[in-house]
């Protein structure tokens, strides 16, 4: 007898064992971490979903998928009747597309959820809640637009190697993503930092001017304080020049920065003083600078200030 279930427990081992070898391959085996409870191996839901998983229910995926039976975003058929409200049907007396009236949202809420409904004309735009659709004749730079009415899938291609959203200076944009022919225009800027205090300029308080050989722009910042600065070259304005501007450089090349608070004024015309100029970006035609500048200037009783992070943009008519 006990032979005899030695034998069948063998057998039933032995069945076991080469049904497993024979279906568990590496073609077909689900990785052990498809049934461990725990969204992890790329899943899109806890065990089901991604490259090495069995699908999930297509009822809970976020996905609408008419072809399984959906009548709106896992509902409708087999995954059960949608509620009034995320039905993708304009009914009862919602104002949009599930959204509105007595019982839902705000159409508003819903302009940046990927799908068509609300008041909306396309995806997520347009109607009286969201944003306009893109149009590549509105004179703006969006959709995926890479400039202005340019690029991107659905306008024609821009004129220039350039995009105006890479972060970087390309084709034949003034500065970082702005100016040219299909970039956003550039800000006006006139910025530099004394301390801990931050100097920014209004863009309508900056004076400016350039001729041949002399470039001088000045301003006064709402955090009490001024500068100007002029720079002479000795022929010709050049990228990536530096300007000293130290004692034996003034006045031809000189800084100075008012203290509006104790009437202090610093130059660069006293000893030890040493600060400089930067011509990060030009273009001869509109006359565009972009700027750096940075130093240690004194007082004429002595005092010391340190310019820091200063950086001028101007495009020049």
């Amino acid at each position: 007898m006990k032979l005899r279930n030695f034998a069948l427990i063998f057998v039933t081992a032995f069945a076991t064992t080469f049904f497993l070898a024979s279906c568990l391959n590496e073609e077909n085996k689900i990785p052990e971490n498809c049934y461990d409870g725990i969204l992890n191996n790329g899943e899109q839901f806890i065990d089901c979903g991604g490259p090495n998983c069995e699908p999930c229910d297509h009822c809970i995926n976020g996905v609408f998928e008419p072809f399984e039976g959906e009548t709106c975003t896992d509902c409708g058929g087999e995954c059960g009747p949608c509620p009034q409200c995320r039905n993708c049907v304009k009914d009862g007396d919602e104002v949009g597309i599930d959204c509105g009236g007595t019982n839902c949202g705000p159409c508003a809420a819903l302009c940046g959820d990927g799908m068509l409904n609300g008041t909306e004309e396309l995806v997520d735009c347009g109607g009286a809640f969201c944003e306009a659709c893109p149009e590549c004749d509105d004179l703006l730079m969006n959709g995926t637009e890479i400039g202005i009415d340019c690029g991107g899938v659905a306008c024609p291609p821009c004129t220039t190697d350039g995009n105006c959203t890479n972060g970087i200076v390309d084709g034949d944009e003034y500065w970082v993503d702005c100016g040219g022919t299909h970039c956003p225009a550039c800000e006006t800027i006139l910025s530099w930092k004394v301390g801990n205090i931050d100097h920014i300029v209004d863009e309508a308080l900056i004076t400016a001017n350039v001729t041949a050989n002399v470039l001088t722009f000045s301003g006064a910042s709402g955090s009490g304080g001024a500068i100007t600065v002029s720079i002479t070259t000795a022929s010709t304005w050049t990228q990536g020049s530096t300007f000293l501007c130290t004692p034996a450089t003034f006045p031809a090349n000189a800084m100075s920065f008012i203290n509006n608070g104790t009437g202090v004024t610093y130059t660069n015309e006293f000893t030890g003083a040493n600060a400089s100029v930067v011509i990060n970006r030009y273009i001869p035609a509109p006359n565009v600078f972009r700027v750096s500048f940075s130093g240690t200037l004194k007082s004429d009783t002595g005092l010391t200030t340190s310019i820091q992070n200063g950086a001028f943009y101007f495009d020049f008519p």
